[in-house]
């Protein structure tokens, strides 16, 4: 009789899902990959670690991972022309024991991962890495370009990304453990031979994450506040409207979890997922009356300062431009009910912006930033609500280039660090 291949695969030592870990580099090194001069927003690299974390977070923040070459002592480890993003089939409690006891050997890996429904990255073009060839070959390697490959008599040309050398024999030359799969770019690679970086991030070819076809993606973090970090990072995706609320499934802490070992069976993780889910429906349950008297009470402030500030007549008064409320914590009730009632706006730096309609737009723009920062101020004494102003010299697109904004360099939320601030 026979049964359908999916009841087969409830086995512990199979997944239904795809892991892509993170490891800390150093840009300098040999094996790093292509890096941009410019990391997207709000991510701040001010040294040439770049730990998992920060690119795990980077590469939420920017919809993309990274297509490589995964160089190994200046070579390329994936052949023929195209990069590709490398995953591991290994069930997702082995795949943390693995590289917990990895990288205590002082192996480059980490626990830091994006976890994917193989369903969806197969649909997109993932397949399976090829172990070995049944033949002896060289590969040829182009001393420009530095790419290598196969004579397509041994692997047809558009396979060869999926090629890893294996040599059981010589017990140096064997991977099969990864469990690997492979996702091959179909951009133009960047070939840079001034070894100067790619001017943005988002140049570099990739996944792209924030497609419809990608929902479900889970994430690995070290530390529950790692996994709130995380959260803040997508609400601001699905507030911006980047994402739709179920778009991330889970944030797995791997701290919070005493006993990885107790979760090998395909049922437990599955509960265990369950126990993380990113349940973001609390944060979009406010009802229009409710966030009414909420904005009513911050338009109340407002106009108090409003009223009581007198009309500047310095040096500044012919500046111009748009001035907003930045307020910081995207959790928070009354940032809630300003997203609730459209008069909040999420920019591309990832700042909820709120127009205070009751301070006069043709004040100087230096005055009206003082006049928000006390609005700010007082938000922030009466509710814990954290913020400060936003202002756009010259223009009125929140989007545009701050001329002056207060600054909170030690919020690890809203930035994202490759370093401890």
């Amino acid at each position: 009789m026979n049964r359908p291949a999916a009841r087969n695969n409830r086995r512990y030592d199979l997944s239904d899902r795809l892991i892509h870990f993170f490891r800390d580099i150093n840009i300098l090194s040999d094996d790093a990959p292509a890096t941009p001069e410019h990391w997207g927003y709000s991510s701040i690299p001010e040294d040439v670690e770049m730990p998992a974390f920060f690119l795990l977070r980077h590469a939420i923040r920017q919809g993309r991972l990274w297509a490589t070459w995964s160089y190994r002592g200046e070579e390329r480890t994936i052949y023929g022309p195209r990069p590709a993003v490398c995953f591991t089939e290994m069930p997702i409690a082995a795949f943390v024991e693995a590289s917990r006891a990895r990288k205590a050997m002082g192996q480059a890996i980490s626990s830091y991962a994006l976890v994917f429904p193989k369903r969806a990255l197969f649909a997109d073009g993932a397949r399976p890495v090829i172990y070995g060839l049944s033949v002896p070959a060289m590969a040829y390697r182009d001393s420009l370009t530095g790419e290598r490959r196969f004579s397509e008599d041994v692997l047809p040309l558009r396979e060869q990304y999926r090629h890893v050398a294996f040599d059981p024999l010589s017990g140096r030359l064997d991977w099969t453990h990864e469990r690997e799969w492979r996702w091959p770019s179909n951009e133009a690679p960047i070939i840079d031979l001034d070894g100067i970086p790619p001017g943005d991030s988002n140049a570099l070819p990739g996944l792209e994450l924030d497609v419809q076809t990608m929902r479900g993606i889970g994430v690995i973090v070290s530390t529950t506040e790692e996994a709130d970090r995380v959260a803040h990072d997508i609400l601001t995706k699905v507030d911006r409207g980047d994402l739709s609320e179920n778009h991330y499934q889970f944030i797995l802490a791997a701290n919070a979890i005493p006993n990885w070992s107790a979760l090998r069976d395909p049922s437990e993780i599955e509960d265990a997922i369950h126990d993380n889910i990113v349940d973001l429906a609390p944060y979009f349950i406010c009802s229009r009356d409710e966030a009414e008297q909420i904005a009513a009470k911050i338009d109340r402030i407002a106009q108090d300062v409003e009223t009581h500030t007198t009309k500047s007549s310095d040096g500044y008064c012919s500046e111009r431009g748009g001035c907003w409320l930045w307020l910081r914590n995207n959790r928070h009730s009354i940032v809630r009910a300003l997203i609730r009632l459209g008069r909040a706006v999420v920019n591309g730096e990832g700042r909820y912006l709120v127009h205070l309609p009751s301070i006069d737009p043709s004040r100087p723009l230096r005055q009206r930033q003082e006049m928000i920062n006390e609005v700010a101020a007082r938000l922030d004494h009466d509710y814990a609500v954290p913020g400060n102003y936003f202002a756009v010299l010259n223009s009125w697109n929140p989007n545009k280039i701050p001329s002056y904004h207060n600054d909170y360099l030690a919020d690890e939320f809203f930035y994202n660090f490759n370093y401890k601030p």
